[in-house]
Parts: C-alpha cells; sequence; structure tokens
C-alpha cells in the first residue's frame, strides 16, 4: 500500500535543517516518502491531505552528526555540496539535501558526479548560484571606517542567500589583524572578525541592527576622496550603461561607495 508524505517541519536554520536530515534518516521510512520543509518564524504552513507531519527539534549535536557522517562517508566534496545548499534560500532546499546525502550514502563520493539523478543536478544549481552571489560580493563588497580607535571596518550587504560565512572566511585570510563587520541587512545577521583572528556569524537584536545602520551613516574621510577618483578616472564619451549594467548589476550598487549619493 502506498505511504503517505511524511513531512519533517524544521526550523529555517542550518541546525534546523541537518536536525530534520538526522531524524529522517533514522526513521527509516522510504527517503521517497520524506520532506524536509524549514519554517521561518511567523510562517502560516498550508497543510496538505493524507500527509503527515512531523516536528524536529533543533539539536547542534545532529548537525554535528551529519557533518561528520557526509565528510567521512561520501566526501569533502559532498560536505561543500551540503553546507553551499543549507545557507541558501531556496524552498526546496532541505528535500534537495536530504535525497543528496541519501544517495551518498549509497553511492560514495561519485555522487557528486551523478548530475542524471533529480537532486543531485538541483543541489549542483543551488550550489552554483550561492558561489556565483558570494562570487560578485567578493569583488563589490566596499568596507568603511566607522571608527578609529581602535580601528573599526563595517560593510553592508543585501544578498539573496545567507553567504556571510563564505564572505568572512574571504576576507578573514585578507584582514588577518583588522577589527571588521560584515552586515547582512537582509538577513538581519552579521560576522564579527577581532584582531586576533577568530570570527562568529549571529543573528542581531534589533538595537544591534539599528547600531549598526547608525554607524553606516557616518562618512570616513576617505570616502569623496574615492568618489572624486572614480568620477575622474571615467572618460564620458566611452560610458556604456547597457554593458556596466551586464558587468555589475544594479542589485550590488546599493552600498558601493562609488554609487553612493
Amino acid at each position: 500500500m502506498e505511504k503517505p508524505i511524511r513531512v519533517y517541519q524544521c526550523e529555517d536554520t542550518t541546525d534546523g535543517i541537518l536536525s530534520a536530515v538526522y531524524d529522517a534518516g533514522l526513521s527509516g521510512y522510504g527517503h521517497e516518502f520524506i520532506k524536509i520543509r524549514p519554517i521561518s518564524d511567523n510562517q502560516i504552513e498550508n497543510l496538505e491531505l493524507f500527509t503527515e507531519y512531523v516536528p524536529v527539534e533543533t539539536d547542534p549535536q545532529k548537525t554535528i552528526s551529519v557533518i561528520e557522517a557526509v565528510r567521512n562517508k561520501i566526501s569533502r566534496e559532498a560536505y561543500s555540496f551540503m553546507m553551499n545548499a543549507v545557507i541558501s534560500e531556496f524552498p526546496d532546499r532541505g528535500d534537495a539535501i536530504y535525497q543528496f546525502v541519501t544517495y551518498g550514502f549509497t553511492m560514495g563520493a561519485k555522487v557528486c558526479n551523478a548530475l542524471q539523478i533529480p537532486c543531485v543536478k538541483r543541489i549542483f544549481a543551488i550550489k552554483r548560484a550561492v558561489q556565483n552571489e558570494t562570487h560578485f560580493f567578493r569583488e563589490f563588497l566596499r568596507f568603511q571606517e566607522v571608527q578609529k580607535d581602535p580601528s573599526l571596518l563595517l560593510a553592508v550587504i543585501e544578498p539573496k542567500n545567507r553567504i556571510i560565512p563564505l564572505l568572512t572566511e574571504h576576507f578573514a585570510d585578507r584582514f588577518i589583524e583588522e577589527w571588521f563587520i560584515i552586515y547582512d541587512k537582509t538577513h538581519l545577521e552579521a560576522s564579527f572578525h577581532q584582531k586576533d583572528g577568530t570570527w562568529e556569524v549571529r543573528l542581531l537584536t534589533e538595537k544591534e541592527a539599528l547600531k549598526l545602520e547608525e554607524l553606516t551613516e557616518q562618512k570616513e574621510d576617505y570616502v569623496d576622496l574615492w568618489k572624486t577618483f572614480f568620477r575622474q578616472i571615467a572618460i564620458a564619451e566611452r560610458t556604456n550603461k547597457k554593458l556596466q549594467t551586464s558587468m555589475l548589476p544594479l542589485h550590488y550598487r546599493k552600498h558601493m561607495t562609488e554609487f553612493l549619493e
């Protein structure tokens, strides 16, 4: 007899999604009948007939277990696929991750190249979208000095996906001895890099977000100088707005110093 679909409802966080993957994997229910549904705060879920709903308790230890199992039993590449997908904002990422991991435990490391399998093809596409957005922000992110003693750098971004960990890892290698903050205005979270090289990412309270907003309104000494330089090197006769937009989409200009009024 056909089983009803079982939906694991979890927090819309890394720990929440991977806790659901852990619980679903241990259930033995049959992966083709399982779906993972991350639920955000204040989100109303549309319930379906003939479907079982299982609430998932978020447990960081389950996250560690899933990560270690994927790294050791599948591959580090599979771990990269999974973690890029989990920080994305695609609604179906929970399903893609669960199905991908399930196939991975059967196929091993070669699952990453099995693009003929729908869930592998999907998670590859999600990973590529996250990596592409990260690449754009690596190029277009702008820091400004919002405090001089000690020096503190602040950058503001509004990404579609939760890419702050990837960005912070990149800039931590380049600004090893700098205090800096990368503020994700879309998801109200930020990474805090300290002078000793350690850093963390966390959600912000309303008060903290407001404080960062106030800091972004400050003008550092080099802002006007940089804008002047940008205008001076431009050749008006060779301006090509269409080409410029294709190379630098409008979405990424909102917090770039040279485009601010």
